[in-house]
């Protein structure tokens, strides 16, 4: 795998040249690290699904490098939306609209819709501004582990299956985007993200559903998913204490990542803290899941946030996340 350094001058445009020639890369994002293939190549987005060994038929998301290179994936977009697009592009929010005749159901997974954003990473911009065209670009890891937040994630995950990984650095945001279904009646959440249903909700002047699943397969919404390959216990945090000694009195190595409650040096062999707000801790999950994934350890130990709203896409993944629950609901 060719590694390139986004500060490196010449590297961003190598890597949109890989892309021309049809190779799949791995590039930044705010959100996580993205496997990129040329969207028009069909050939090329092949070769996300099996590097990834990802089923064929889950949707991917196409990445635009402006708003307006909507009308090659859409061809009605509603009023309401173009104000959504101005506060929230780039940034964290996919929106998923009835797809244009013609495009690929490799792309949508046979679905109505398309999953459309643009990505806030200055590099992922340059990308496709070099490449000249829009990327597919789902998590650049095996297929139902932990997304990438680093480069060096991607070299540990993806090495061997891939053309390339740009280095752009750490992601900002640290979990996928919020996909904002609008192929039905009335607006949907299909994947919870830092972008909340609520803020939407405000900025629309509509509601949605309550807690609806998602209508339709969208990207990473399997039960099963973003799991360290180390049996993971999800704790909440009010049992938290009281739970933690049973839980590490077993024989074998034990990680703890907490928020509140730090256990007892003695009880654990690595013990990581994430931030007490919903963004902190977004963003230094992921990391944590693979630094302690790396650690040689029997099991994984997570405090679980509160069961509110600001955390609900944290919930979310770490649901997905977890091989077992201790007293969650």
């Amino acid at each position: 795998m060719i590694e390139l350094d986004a500060g490196t001058p010449g590297d961003v445009e190598h890597a949109a040249s890989l892309l021309r020639q049809g190779h799949i890369i791995a590039i930044p994002t705010e959100t996580v690290y993205g496997l990129a293939a040329d969207a028009g190549n069909p050939a090329a987005i092949k070769k996300v699904f099996e590097a990834k060994q990802r089923p064929i038929g889950h949707p991917l998301i196409v990445h635009l490098s402006d708003p307006e290179r909507i009308h090659q994936w859409v061809d009605r977009v509603p009023d309401f939306v173009w104000p959504l697009i101005e506060e929230y592009w780039p940034g964290p929010l996919t929106i998923l609209l009835p797809k244009k005749y013609g495009v690929s159901d490799f792309i949508t997974g046979g679905q109505p819709g398309v999953a459309l954003r643009m990505p806030a990473h200055p590099v992922a911009l340059e990308t496709l501004r070099l490449l000249g065209g829009d990327i597919v670009a789902p998590s650049a890891n095996p297929y139902g582990r932990i997304s990438p937040t680093s480069a060096s994630h991607v070299l540990r995950g993806m090495a061997g299956r891939i053309r390339a990984v740009l280095d752009g650095g750490n992601c900002s945001v640290g979990i996928e985007s919020t996909i904002l279904d609008l192929t039905g009646e009335v607006p949907s959440i299909a994947r919870p993200g830092v972008i909340g249903r609520s803020e939407l909700e405000r900025f629309l002047g509509m509601s949605f559903p309550d807690h609806a699943p998602a209508k339709r397969a969208v990207p990473g919404n399997v039960k099963h998913h973003y799991q360290p390959v180390t049996p993971t216990i999800g704790v909440p945090p009010e049992r938290f204490p009281e739970a933690l000694p049973e839980l590490t009195g077993n024989t074998g190595r034990t990680g703890v990542i907490w928020w509140q409650s730090p256990p007892p040096e003695s009880a654990v062999t690595e013990s990581i803290r994430l931030g007490d707000n919903p963004e902190d801790y977004a963003r230094m999950l992921y990391t944590a899941m693979h630094a302690m994934d790396q650690a040689d350890l029997a099991r994984i130990i997570i405090e679980l946030p509160p069961k509110t709203e600001p955390w609900l896409a944290i919930h979310d993944r770490l649901g997905r996340a977890c091989t077992q629950s201790s007293g969650a609901d």
